[in-house]
C-alpha cells in the first residue's frame, strides 16, 4: 500500500466507534472549500504521519522512538495549523499547545500516568510526560538516537524499563498505541475547531466520537 492510498475514513474509524461515522465527518470536512478547508489538511496529515508511525512497526519492530518522533510531528503540524502559524522553528512550544490546549482532559489524565520513575513511585504527571515525549523526538531527530527507549508492548503490558536523555529513568505505563490513539483523537479535535461555525461538520461529530473537543 502507498501512502496515497491511505482510507480516510477507515484510518478514523477508530474514534467513531465505527466506519459509517467517519465516512460521514471526512466527507463533510473534504466537501468544505478548499479555501478555508484546514480542516481537511489536519485530518490528512494526521494520517500520512500515523501511517508512517504504523510502518515503523513493520520494519523497526521494538524501537517505539521512532513511532515516537511521527506522533510529535503529527502533533506538531495539527498545532501550526489549528494556530495559523507561518513561520519557522517553534516545534516545542506548538507540540506543548497540541496536548494542553487541543487534546481533551481525558486524553491529559491518561498521559497523567504515562511515566513514573519506579514502580514504587508516582507518577511524573502529563507536563512532564509531554516534555519527556518531546525529549525522545529530538534524541532522534538531533542525535539519532532510537534505539534506547521501551514502551509497553500492549495497554496494559508490562511496563518497560525507559531511558532518558536528562540521565534519569522512567517506567513506561503507556503503549504506542494509547498514544497514537491520543494523536488520532486531538486532531480530530482540531479539525473539528477548524471547521466554519455553520458547517455540519460540527454536527455531525458531537455524539458520533469517542473525543471530547471543547
Amino acid at each position: 500500500m502507498h501512502i496515497a492510498q491511505i482510507d480516510f475514513p477507515e484510518f478514523f474509524s477508530q474514534a467513531f466507534e465505527g466506519r459509517s461515522g467517519a465516512r460521514e465527518f471526512v466527507a463533510c470536512v473534504e466537501n468544505i472549500p478548499a479555501q478555508v478547508s484546514l480542516a481537511k489538511i489536519v485530518l490528512h496529515q494526521t494520517a500520512r504521519m500515523l501511517w508512517l508511525a504504523d510502518r515503523m512497526e513493520e520494519c523497526a519492530r521494538g524501537r517505539p522512538a521512532l513511532q515516537i518522533l511521527f506522533f510529535m510531528i503529527a502533533a506538531e503540524t495539527v498545532a501550526k495549523l489549528a494556530v495559523g502559524f507561518r513561520g519557522e522553528g517553534e516545534s516545542k512550544k506548538h507540540v506543548d499547545f497540541f496536548f494542553r490546549k487541543i487534546c481533551s482532559e481525558r486524553h491529559r489524565a491518561r498521559l497523567d500516568r504515562a511515566f513514573s520513575y519506579n514502580l514504587a513511585s508516582s507518577f511524573i504527571g502529563w507536563e512532564d510526560s509531554i516534555k519527556f515525549l518531546y525529549d525522545i523526538r529530538c534524541d532522534v531527530v538531533h542525535r539519532g538516537e532510537y534505539f534506547s527507549y521501551s514502551l509497553q508492548a500492549e495497554p496494559g503490558g508490562i511496563n518497560m524499563l525507559t531511558p532518558s536523555g536528562q540521565g534519569r529513568h522512567l517506567i513506561a505505563n503507556i503503549s504506542a498505541f494509547e498514544l497514537r490513539t491520543i494523536i488520532l483523537e486531538g486532531s480530530i479535535n482540531a479539525a473539528f475547531r477548524l471547521c466554519p461555525q455553520n458547517s455540519n461538520c460540527r454536527n455531525l461529530l458531537i455524539g458520533l466520537t469517542n473525543t471530547s473537543p471543547s
